[in-house]
């Protein structure tokens, strides 16, 4: 027998204009009563006797269920004519509660996989309860809870909070599996008894164990006007359903450091945490979404002896506390500890190991695509690092490399990003807003491009090439092609070995033999990784195969100069307006070390020996003019 609980006593004084006379629990969501999608969702998940504890206006509640035919369950409605509070209702119909029951709240719109929650539960078989926890955009004024790493819960804190202390975002849900042996020593107690208030912590003080379950799904309090309006819209759009983690979800994953918060080197002080600018604002974007935020992120400080667990944890509550001042929250925080290399003045020797968790391996999205159901062809990652990038698609996902923190000269991996944007608020945005218009325009743009054909983006520096090559591939690939990048940055020229001139500073002869090759069957190559910083290849390359019917998109500034070697390649010309790319040049030139004069002179150098001879090579091109801030595209 599974038993669920429904605490459906409340009068719902703030609804009454609503309620016209009914209780609480019979409040209209989009033309079916509360109290009914809550039967119907536990009807779902199996279970097959409902308590339903009555209170204020209760006949009403009976008669309900009555016309129901209490929907084939085993269902009771009790009512002991005192107002007891939430616990106290449930400790007075001790009598009646299965060994384990869930208990819902009668003001509470939910969908939840009750199975995972159950399983959560039943994981903890010494917890007296196991409390749906949550994060939430107003964690500074709600009572918080925090949980030790094994998902027990550790402590609560009531609201309000000492101002001085960060604490973890994780808001007590108002749904609980409970172990009625866990009840009987509070039998009898008298008074107004509420469980979150009251007996939970009291429970945590008489020594038993209490767990949490953190989900993200979908729990809101219905019990004022504002509320049941917002609950009734998220109703209509298919938001509610589409939480519900049966449902496969979609996830934005985050690096931590140079992606959230100011890259430090080895942060190990919660002191020294500093959330980027315009962070909080994409994060709150991001929650409004379908799209779950999960920071993944390499932590070796502790392996390294720099930062303690609890330090650590300190790091993340005031990284929390600071979003949450700003109404923005993460769904989940997943950090590997480990470092394999040895050496460090008081390191700890039992996470120097060569983990499977540690980026670029990954071990740390296979336990969220565990815990949350996610479809990563509908995810994504956001990171400074190459790290990063090649986390990404060694997993399958799509790779947005931001230029904040390393900007994706780490070079401890060899990977090229999927999209390149300037922070996380703008690659929040891309992915919200932008890149499905630029999907659409590139889909348009390769209309008539075929299996086999060659692609050409060519363009000034900085203009949007690689950006717009990408949504290519992708519009390719829905379309059932096989697509590959070649950005002519694999085949850059160490520094010391360039001729003058933006045609000195490309292999274009190995280029267009490699193409020239393609139609010859299969091809293994290595896709070379340049060292902005040491101006030269790396050693070795990203190991790729192309085939004979794949398409092939080379870009680069100088790539439409390969159309005299192959007239049938489908050619375009990317172009933005100067002002914006010369930022985008100075910025990158920054970034590579130069100072303000340096990094000017160089623009005007190039203005002198690059423009005038990119230009030239356009004619004939498609010339796109492509803003993604502006979600502006131009033919």
């Amino acid at each position: 027998m599974k038993q669920v609980v429904i605490l459906a006593g409340g009068k719902g004084t703030r609804l009454a204009e609503r309620l016209n006379g009914l209780p609480k629990p019979l409040i209209d969501i989009c033309g079916v009563p509360l109290l009914e999608r809550q039967i119907l969702l536990a009807k779902r998940y199996g279970f097959t006797d409902v308590l339903v504890l009555v209170n204020h206006a209760a006949q009403f509640i009976i008669d309900f269920c009555a016309s129901r035919h209490n929907w084939g369950l085993r269902l009771t409605c009790l009512d002991d004519g005192v107002p007891r509070g939430t616990a106290g209702a449930t400790l007075a119909a001790l009598d009646h509660l299965a060994e384990e029951f869930l208990v819902m709240y009668g003001d509470t719109m939910l969908e939840v996989d009750l199975n995972r929650f159950q399983q959560a539960h039943m994981a903890h078989p010494r917890a007296a309860a196991t409390l749906f926890l949550h994060p939430n955009d107003h964690p500074h004024d709600s009572d918080l809870v925090e949980v030790n790493d094994d998902g027990g819960i550790a402590a609560f804190h009531p609201y309000p909070h000492d101002p001085s202390c960060y604490y973890p975002n994780l808001v007590n849900a108002a749904l609980y599996w409970v172990r009625k042996s866990a009840l009987l020593p509070f039998r009898g107690k008298e008074g107004q008894i509420d469980f979150a208030k009251h007996l939970f912590p009291e429970m945590l003080v008489a020594g038993q164990e209490l767990a949490g379950y953190i989900s993200p799904e979908y729990i809101k309090d219905s019990g004022t006007p504002n509320r049941l309006d917002k609950v009734c819209k998220d109703f209509m759009s298919g938001r509610i359903a589409r939480s519900n983690l049966d449902q496969q979800q979609v996830a934005v994953f985050l690096d931590r450091d140079g992606t959230i918060n100011r890259e430090v080197g080895h942060l190990a002080s919660a002191d020294a945490l500093e959330l980027l600018p315009g962070v909080s604002h994409a994060l709150r974007q991001l929650n409004q979404s379908d799209y779950r935020s999960i920071i993944v992120t390499n932590q070796p400080v502790l392996a390294r002896g720099d930062c303690s667990m609890a330090e650590l944890r300190r790091i993340h509550a005031r990284m929390e506390t600071l979003l949450g001042h700003e109404g923005a929250y993460l769904d989940r925080i997943y950090f590997c500890p480990h470092h394999p290399d040895s050496g460090f003045p008081g390191e700890v020797a039992a996470l120097k190991i060569d983990c499977n968790c540690r980026k670029p391996k990954t071990g740390l999205i296979e336990a969220a695509c565990r815990e949350f159901n996610i479809d990563l062809s509908g995810s994504w990652f956001i990171g400074d690092t190459l790290v990063d990038v090649a986390t990404a698609h060694a997993i399958g996902l799509r790779a947005i490399l931001v230029e904040t923190g390393y900007a994706g000269m780490d070079y401890r991996a060899k990977a090229w990003p999927d999209y390149t944007l300037p922070d996380l608020p703008h690659a929040v945005d891309f992915i919200l807003n932008d890149h499905r218009q630029l999907l659409e325009f590139a889909a348009m743009q390769t209309a008539e491009v075929k299996a086999g054909d060659l692609v050409l983006v060519g363009g000034l520096s900085r203009s949007g090439k690689s950006n717009f090559s990408s949504a290519v591939i992708e519009s390719l690939r829905l379309r059932g092609l096989a697509a590959h990048r070649l950005p002519l940055d694999a085949w850059l020229i160490d520094d010391q070995q360039r001729t003058a001139g933006v045609r000195g500073r490309y292999d274009l002869p190995a280029v267009s033999q490699l193409l020239q090759a393609r139609t010859s069957g299969m091809q293994q190559l290595e896709l070379g990784v340049y060292h902005k910083l040491q101006r030269r290849q790396m050693e070795s390359g990203i190991p790729i195969t192309i085939n004979s019917q794949d398409v092939i998109i080379v870009d680069g500034t100088i790539a439409l100069e390969l159309a005299h070697l192959f007239p049938d390649a489908h050619r375009f010309f990317v172009e933005i307006a100067e002002d914006e790319r010369k930022r985008r040049i100075l910025k990158e030139y920054r970034l590579r070390g130069c100072n303000d004069e340096e990094a000017e002179f160089i623009y005007n150098s190039r203005q002198q020996d690059e423009v005038p001879y990119i230009f030239a090579g356009a004619n004939g091109a498609n010339r796109l003019n492509i803003q993604l801030t502006n979600q502006h595209f131009n033919t």
